[in-house]
């Protein structure tokens, strides 16, 4: 009999430490609320995420250069001179990091949401750079710099890169 009881007690812990993970739901991270359908961040050519069309209603003038900026690969967009009057945009889709994870990277990041996307915000001296959760595994990434002189319409760096993103989203295609 003793063996039996010893038996079911071992049995019982086996199942608890089994079930337990260490932490309660309410321990993790809330994951960001998507509103809106996911997107496809599947591109082969990483200046398509904008199009002819949407540059020029974003006075995007000058021609789209692939590039890469802080390890991912992406476009440069442009407006004005180089260096002059204008304001510039790098638009990149990101498949190695996630929102949650880039708004735990950047903890003084504002979290906003931008067409029904969760969206981390970080505006610094070298200009803004929005991280869209616009996919599960994902995120679309857009920074922009507004030089001195560059037309008031355009408003502030975080306002060129909101409007960049907002036209990014209705390029990228449902997941």
């Amino acid at each position: 009999m003793r063996e039996g009881l010893a038996a079911g007690v071992i049995a019982a812990g086996l199942l608890l430490a089994g079930c337990s993970s260490g932490a309660t739901p309410t321990d993790q991270p809330d994951a960001p609320n998507r509103a809106a359908p996911p997107k496809s961040l599947s591109t082969s050519d990483p200046c398509a995420l904008l199009t002819e069309d949407q540059r020029k209603t974003l006075s995007l003038d000058q021609e789209p250069k692939p590039t890469g900026q802080n390890g991912k690969q992406g476009c440069e967009y442009g407006s004005g001179t180089p260096g002059g009057p204008g304001w510039s945009a790098f638009a990149a889709v990101d498949g190695t990091t996630t929102y949650q994870q880039f708004a735990e990277a950047n903890r003084g990041a504002q979290q906003l949401d931008i067409a029904g996307y969760p969206t981390a915000k970080v505006n610094d001296t070298t200009g803004c750079t929005l991280v869209v959760d616009a996919a599960d595994t994902g995120t679309l990434r857009v920074s922009a710099l507004v030089r001195p002189g560059a037309p008031i319409e355009v408003g502030g760096s975080c306002d060129a890169a909101t409007k960049v993103v907002q036209e990014a989203l209705k390029t990228l295609p449902p997941a």
